[in-house]
């Protein structure tokens, strides 16, 4: 049989493309049919008029060979209803967007309102203060009986708007701009006028605040929550004038009133709105505390890092949905403690708050990672995110209590340990983080204890410090990949084998010097260490080619390293070593090879190649 010419082929798809617009014309005419049916009165059905039909026989059926059918032909009576099609009837309206329904002109009639309104009781407060109005008495008295009248004013909008947008809008409104009035009341009264003690003002702003979100928890107004937060975290600071340990403490009543309410209503917003606003006054606090000291703002930013931590985990436990807000918590709750531990503490007080608040956050960790009533309460990716920033905690702790000339060494040692937790754990999290303990352990150790120059040029001694940072270098090189080996998180990647093995190699050499000028710093001793260096690199070449008969990486790792110890030889070595330290590094690898290369030939005579 002939193929159709492409003429012929587009004719015959043009043909099905209208008839199948057909068909599905009908289907629409027929679904409207019974939807208009169903909305009128309902009445006894009557037999259907019916046509004849014209159907097309089974040989006449479109085929690629012939014509394709025309119109539709309704069915007829007795023969089964096509089934309607989803979405062919009228249309359902599409609701508006969120961001559209906000910027409604009463919502932001209302919300412009109550920001203004709250900043003129701000400024009235601040400019009766600065003219003497009244007495400081009058002014307190007359911010409680306005912010009263204002939560009233909402609860009666409230009640009367039943279930209307616009009143409970208005209503929002009013209330938020009370209870905010109410909390700035409480601060000016305890900050400024000195009324009632820090503790019994904190008391009442806490129950204030406590007050404001309970009635949007009972309204399930978010707006209202958020208006209260952040308008009296807004104001808070124009009333105390300062970011001193007072601002922090009536900020973190806010987060503690607002943690309750976010994770019985799910809100994330609000967690944010209430948790920000805290770091950034401690970190605000912290700079600050530089210049004008404070003997309270420490303990007020340590609070807050408690307090912040323990309500990003109760998030993350309560609300798994909020996971990237509980996680967003943690990460900046701690931030203030690393800011105020070295700016206003000594080396040692600056320890402990740097040890506490590693110490919190491994607790957390270690209560999600072992506790079995905990570990499917926190999110596996939470609890990463808290083994991350414990590493960063215990990092940062290391660097302000150590001296500079000892970060290396204390970094290189607290990677061997997490690379044996992750060995033990099969953890790749714990593994990443002692990957970059020992990367950046080893980049330290290049500007300290063991630097290149150590190498090249004899006159500087690295002393038993070196030797030590030599050692661990190695150690690091051989522990971590052993435990991506271990864990299945077996680097394959070239340049990440590279590094390793140029780390080992640089380690070695290190210890190797740093233990020759011990024993003697002259440059006998230096030229010996370079002796010994070319001898052991190529002995652990040759290891490598003997061990690697039957494992091709052994054998390749081999070989580069045979390169690597001829290009010492001849380019530095040469240049470097004279006389008989010339002489006997060049005659030891050369029999050490020939004695290798004929041993090696041998065992592959006995092994099959793979």
């Amino acid at each position: 049989m002939s193929q159709p010419l492409p003429g012929e082929t587009l004719q015959l798809l043009a043909g099905e493309l209208h008839a199948i617009g057909q068909r599905l014309t009908y289907l629409g005419t027929v679904v409207q049919a019974q939807a208009a049916t169903q909305v009128a009165a309902p009445q006894a059905p009557a037999p259907q008029e019916t046509q004849p039909q014209q159907d097309v026989p089974p040989q006449q059926a479109p085929t690629p060979q012939n014509h394709p059918p025309q119109a539709a032909r309704p069915p007829v009576f007795g023969q089964p209803q096509v089934t309607p099609y989803p979405g062919l009837g009228q249309q359902p309206v599409r609701p508006r967007s969120r961001l559209g329904a906000n910027l409604e002109p009463s919502r932001v009639l209302a919300w412009v309102g109550a920001g203004v309104t709250l900043l003129g009781v701000v400024f009235l407060l601040v400019l009766a203060v600065q003219q003497d109005w009244l007495g400081p008495g009058a002014r307190i008295t007359g911010g409680a009986v306005l912010s009263a009248l204002l939560v009233g004013a909402g609860w009666w909008m409230h009640r009367r708007s039943k279930g209307q947008d616009a009143g409970r809008i208005a209503a929002f409104a009013l209330a938020t701009t009370g209870f905010a009035a109410m909390f700035l009341d409480v601060v000016a009264a305890t900050s400024l006028y000195g009324f009632v003690s820090a503790p019994v003002g904190l008391g009442a702003g806490l129950l204030v605040s406590i007050g404001g979100l309970a009635l949007a928890d009972r309204w399930q107004a978010r707006p209202l929550a958020l208006g209260v937060v952040l308008s009296s975290a807004i104001c808070a600071p124009l009333i105390t004038q300062l970011p001193n340990a007072m601002l922090i403490g009536f900020l973190v009543l806010l987060q503690v009133a607002a943690a309750p309410v976010q994770v019985r209503r799910g809100w994330p917003s609000l967690a944010l709105a209430a948790g920000i606003p805290v770091v950034l006054a401690a970190l605000v606090a912290a700079i600050w505390g530089v210049f004008f000291h404070d003997p309270v703002l420490v303990i007020a930013i340590s609070v807050s890092v408690l307090l912040g931590v323990v309500i990003a985990a109760i998030t993350a436990g309560a609300r798994p949905d909020a996971d990237r807000t509980a996680i967003a918590l943690l990460v900046t709750a701690p931030t203030p403690a690393f800011l105020a531990g070295p700016l206003l503490l000594e080396t040692s007080a600056a320890g402990l708050l740097g040890a506490g608040t590693t110490v919190l956050l491994l607790a957390i960790w270690a209560v999600a990672r072992f506790v079995p009533a905990f570990r499917d309460w926190l999110s596996r990716r939470f609890t990463t995110a808290v083994g991350a920033m414990a590493s960063i905690a215990a990092a940062q702790t290391t660097l302000t209590v150590l001296d500079s000339s000892s970060w290396a060494t204390a970094l290189l040692c607290e990677a061997l340990v997490l690379s044996a937790g992750a060995f033990v754990l099969r953890s790749a999290g714990v593994l990443l983080g002692a990957t970059c303990y020992a990367t950046f352990g080893f980049l330290l150790a290049l500007v300290n204890e063991v630097p290149l120059t150590a190498l090249l040029w004899h006159g500087y001694a690295p002393g038993i410090a070196g030797l030590l940072c030599g050692l661990l270098i190695a150690a690091a090189a051989i522990v971590v990949p052993a435990s991506a080996a271990r864990i299945e998180k077996f680097p394959k990647s070239p340049p990440l084998w590279s590094a390793t093995g140029l780390a080992l190699l640089y380690g070695t050499a290190s210890a190797t010097m740093a233990a020759c000028l011990l024993v003697s710093d002259t440059r006998t001793g230096f030229l010996t260490a370079h002796i010994l260096i070319t001898l052991s690199w190529v002995v652990a070449a040759i290891v490598l080619l003997l061990r690697g008969i039957r494992a091709k990486r052994l054998r390749i790792a081999g070989m580069v390293l045979i390169a690597a110890s001829l290009a010492k030889l001849l380019l530095f070595d040469l240049a470097t070593l004279d006389g008989v330290a010339r002489v006997i590094a060049f005659l030891c690898a050369g029999l050490i090879l020939l004695a290798a290369g004929s041993h090696y030939a041998r065992l592959l005579k006995k092994q099959p190649e793979s």
